[in-house]
């Protein structure tokens, strides 16, 4: 009898588990609540993004005793294995905006943060779950993190850490192949004084948290510091400005062209869109069209046009599909097509002169681009480039008047001509039998004139237009037949124009002129000429 009344406490004390403190794994999901953008601005739709090979804590909730570390991955999952010495324990895990987990499993990827102005890094947690036995698995499940909006703009850190990720896995990805360790960049939002970057440094305006072509934008620049390099001297600009300063316009381009390829390759439209961060349909403030530059097609032109050089390096990077975003005015995709320059893509191309010639160039600019990419191969494709660039008005080849660079090969001006403008010269010349570098052109002219008459000669912008799109800077010299020289102007006309006005003639005989550029930023570019010679 005794032993059957046993029975029934020891099968109760056989099944009762055995706590023990030992290794548990960990696992979950973490999303941002993301905000959609078309041509136009906010779609209104909100979607839910997997939050991307960031950093993952498991911590003891109560302590912050760090169990495991580990990283989300492309699908925002993530599983850690953990060790503890309690038995159980209360149990909370951490995301943060940062990539030291992938940086550290990949050298040539950066440690990327996004903090706030004070320095704090971004984190987000699961719940807490309590009593957790350490000797059993834990699946926290899904954590979404909710927009955040401040002085009434909405943002989500973990946007820009995505955004960051897309352009890095880009760059160190299979088409460009950087392998350089790239050490630790952060993103501070939100910054109530716009977007900038600074070296390491990107600052991204209280609007601009969902504004994915922006914070690309600014990342290009990151990159190009880090990479490459930029002589911009920074300062005021604005797309629909053709007048700017070379660096800072290649610097600007450049960075805008990049965002354009990233948001390509995430199945984005190649746009620049400024949109206002607190509406949630529309809100479009600014919108540029990579494939077409509409709406600045037809003003967007020369070297010193952001835009223009934006669109130029855009083609010479985009991936050549059909459509490019849903793109109004499509062009041909020229250097894409199947192109090989030296064995190997016109993107690859791109990052061999951008991390060589472009980073060692002085008071770099879209020039270079040109001079580096004719210059650096036997065979560039050289009527696919010359297409993308004349696109936007840049014309970096001799014209027809060639050769006419010293004064034993000054072309006539005949008398017939005088009062009218001449066809259209470009201020670029080669070295013999070769494409590029250009060299300084000098075009030379002489023209017959008579002892006491006098003689105008001027330049402009061709066809007479108001905009410096040709990014042309033309000086004028004067000599006697004797060689002497006998007036010169580098400003004197309409802008950056030229003007020689009203000479005096001292002696009859052949007069000759040059046309150059003393400017060492604008050293190629287009213009008209006219000679006019009137009896005193």
């Amino acid at each position: 009898m005794r032993e059957l009344l046993r029975l029934p406490f020891l099968a109760l004390w056989l099944a009762a588990p055995v706590l023990h403190a030992g290794d548990f794994a960990v696992s979950g999901r973490f999303e941002y609540e993301d905000k959609a953008w078309q041509l136009g601005g906010w779609t209104g739709d909100d979607p839910l993004r997997p939050i991307r090979h960031a950093d993952v804590t498991v911590l003891a909730a109560d302590s912050q005793r760090v169990l495991g570390r580990g990283a989300t991955d492309d699908e925002g999952e993530f599983s850690v294995e953990c060790s503890s010495p309690s038995v159980v324990l209360d149990v909370v895990v951490r995301v943060d905006a940062a990539s030291r987990m992938r940086a550290k499993g990949q050298s040539s990827f950066p440690v990327v943060r996004v903090e706030n102005a004070f320095h704090d890094r971004y984190a987000a947690f699961s719940p807490v779950f309590a009593n957790h036995p350490t000797h059993l698995q834990l699946d926290v499940g899904t954590t979404t993190v909710l927009k955040t909006v401040v002085s009434g703009r909405e943002g989500n850190p973990f946007n820009l850490f995505d955004l960051a990720m897309a352009a890095f896995e880009y760059v160190t990805g299979p088409e460009v192949q950087m392998t350089r360790r790239a050490g630790t960049l952060t993103l501070v939002w939100p910054n109530l004084t716009g977007s900038f970057s600074m070296r390491r440094r990107a600052w991204i305006a209280t609007s601009d948290g969902y504004d994915d072509a922006v914070v690309l934008h600014e990342i290009g620049h990151l990159v190009q510091g880090l990479y490459s390099d930029s002589d911009s001297p920074g300062g005021m600009h604005y797309f629909g400005d053709s007048d700017q300063d070379l660096r800072l316009a290649y610097g600007e381009g450049w960075a805008t062209a990049f965002a354009g390829v990233v948001l390509e390759r995430l199945g984005q439209p190649a746009v620049y869109l400024d949109a206002d961060g607190a509406q949630q349909s529309g809100g479009e403030q600014l919108c540029m069209e990579l494939e077409s530059a509409s709406p600045y097609q037809f003003s967007a032109t020369g070297a010193g046009d952001e835009v223009a050089v934006a669109c130029v390096l855009f083609d010479l990077l985009d991936a050549g599909t059909a459509g490019d975003g849903g793109s109004v005015l499509l062009d041909d995709d020229l250097m894409t097509s199947g192109v090989s320059i030296a064995g190997q893509t016109p993107t690859a191309t791109w990052w061999e002169l951008f991390t060589g010639p472009l980073k060692r160039a002085r008071r770099v600019n879209v020039d270079h681009v040109w001079d580096a990419w004719v210059s650096g191969y036997d065979d560039p494709e050289y009527e696919r480039l010359r297409d993308v660039f004349e696109a936007r008005k840049l014309s970096f080849w001799a014209d027809a008047a060639e050769p006419d660079g010293s004064p034993a090969l000054a072309r006539s001006v005949a008398p017939e001509t005088w009062g009218t403008w001449t066809p259209e010269h470009t201020l670029y010349a080669a070295p013999p039998g070769a494409l590029g570098p250009g060299n300084g052109d000098r075009d030379w002219f002489v023209v017959d004139l008579q002892a006491g008459s006098r003689v105008t000669i001027e330049t402009r912008y061709p066809q007479g237009v108001l905009d410096a799109g040709t990014q042309v800077d033309p000086s004028l010299a004067l000599f006697t037949p004797a060689g002497r020289l006998l007036r010169q102007d580098d400003d004197g006309g309409y802008r950056r124009n030229a003007l020689l006005a009203d000479v005096l003639v001292p002696q009859s005989g052949s007069y000759r002129f040059v046309v150059r550029s003393r400017n060492r930023l604008n050293r190629y570019g287009r213009y008209d000429l006219r000679v006019s010679v009137a009896d005193d």
